[in-house]
């Protein structure tokens, strides 16, 4: 088939165990994994895909989808290739309930962030998922810390951006997590 790369592989369950199993080769299973566009699939839409259409049971599913990522270059050893991603992470001397406005609200968050993402969800005092215009991810996590030996509160915020394309995008993007997280600890000078 066309654009579908390959590369060598040895699975660890053999052909004729497969077929028994599931009715099918690890060949005829790969061409309809290629037919129905599963390349550009992540590894529960491929397991889920095989179970729900075909009803393979869930093991076989899950070792097919390990060795179909293989063959097509989807995946080295244990994990899968693609998009890169780089967190940060700013400790600042509040309890997190005063931090949190500053996530949550969009004029508190233009204070400290340079530019706009679109929210796709909020756990309150917890979380806030954004997306960049770009089709990539961010998680800004709120996590409360022990406070201080003199008993001064202080949390920490994590930031964890996905979706990166390149190892300059990755250091772009940690420098730019790394001044916003500094500009929010700021607020609370």
């Amino acid at each position: 088939m066309s654009g579908t790369t390959t590369s060598a592989h040895s699975p660890a369950i053999s052909d004729d165990r497969l077929k028994a199993a599931t009715g099918r080769s690890r060949q005829r299973w790969f061409a309809l994994l290629d037919k129905a566009g599963a390349e550009s699939w992540d590894r529960r839409r491929i397991a889920r895909w095989l179970g729900v259409k075909h009803e393979v049971d869930a093991w076989w599913a899950q070792s097919l989808t390990i060795d179909y990522e293989r063959a097509r270059g989807l995946r080295q050893g244990r994990t899968r290739k693609g998009p890169l991603r780089t967190s940060a992470w700013k400790t600042i001397r509040r309890p997190a309930q005063a931090v949190w406005p500053f996530l949550d609200d969009d004029d508190l968050r233009r204070d400290w962030l340079d530019c706009e993402f679109g929210v796709r969800g909020r756990t309150p005092g917890r979380s806030l998922r954004l997306e960049a215009a770009d089709g990539s991810l961010i998680t800004v996590g709120v996590h409360e810390l022990e406070p201080t030996s003199s008993g001064e509160s202080r949390t920490q915020i994590s930031v964890e951006h996905s979706g990166l394309h390149d190892a300059a995008e990755v250091a772009e993007t940690k420098e730019f997590w790394k001044a916003c997280l500094a500009q929010l600890a700021v607020q609370f000078e």
